[in-house]
């Protein structure tokens, strides 16, 4: 009895070792024109899914899901030759089910090879201001952040936890939710971005004198960004090859 038992266990385990990686059926993978009608990722409906304008590190960073700054290592041409691929799958794509089909990809196509590493690193916290209330209103319902433009943002039922992720985004660097808010909130925020902080036009809306982001934090939502050492998860590229013409 024992000794089934123990053979149906290898057998399964066997099994899911030898389990294909999740792939697309069929996809390219080449280096971009000088010039694109767009960068990023997109999923135009269906079972499709296309990159175009976009690094290795931003390909490894949406394959993983972190942040592209969370990438490093590798040969020089990872962070600045551009690429664009195309691909088909079985049934409808979704982020997270292309994310470790484009893994799979990368490994195939540019003998990828990574590892995570976990280090301290300097990070902004996102905290309560000191003596003030926090400026948001609970909500129930919604779930997504509107970008109306350049300097101003939009939270309909939205998380700290997401507001942090947004916040990651402008200042190119990990920010930790330490609010200790657990609820989703509705907010607006405004305010006048620098040189650094997204390359788009700045809104009508917006005011030529609306405060910096740190200062629009604390006077709009009663948030304070603070700077410190926190864990940073890594993904370091051991090694990876340009892809051939496929």
């Amino acid at each position: 009895m024992h000794r089934t038992l123990f053979l149906t266990a290898v057998l399964a385990v066997t099994a899911l070792a030898q389990s294909p990686a999740p792939a697309f059926e069929v996809a390219t993978i080449k280096p971009s024109p000088a010039l694109a009608r767009w960068s990023g990722f997109q999923l135009p409906g269906g079972p499709r899914f296309e990159a175009s304008h976009v690094t290795l590190k931003a390909m490894i960073a949406y394959a993983y899901e972190v942040r592209e700054f969370n990438v490093s290592g590798g040969p020089g041409w990872a962070a600045s030759d551009l690429f664009e691929i195309e691909a088909k799958m079985t049934g409808d794509a979704t982020p997270a089910g292309t994310r470790p089909m484009l893994r799979t990809l990368l490994e195939e196509r540019l003998h990828l090879s990574v590892h995570r590493e976990t280090k301290e690193a300097a990070v902004y916290q996102l905290v309560l201001a000191k003596g003030a209330r926090p400026k948001l209103e609970e909500a129930s319902e919604g779930g997504f952040l509107k970008y109306v433009g350049r300097g101003q943002v939009e939270g309909h039922g939205y998380p700290m936890s997401g507001l942090a992720r947004y916040l990651e985004s402008l200042l190119v660097q990990p920010v930790l939710d330490k609010t200790g808010l657990t609820a989703k909130y509705n907010f607006k925020l405004t305010y006048t971005p620098d040189e650094t902080q997204a390359a788009l036009p700045v809104p009508a809306g917006v005011p030529s004198d609306a405060p910096s982001l740190y200062t629009a934090l604390q006077e709009q939502l009663g948030l304070k960004l603070e700077s410190a050492k926190g864990p940073v998860e890594t993904i370091v590229i051991d090694h990876a090859e340009k892809p051939s013409e496929n």
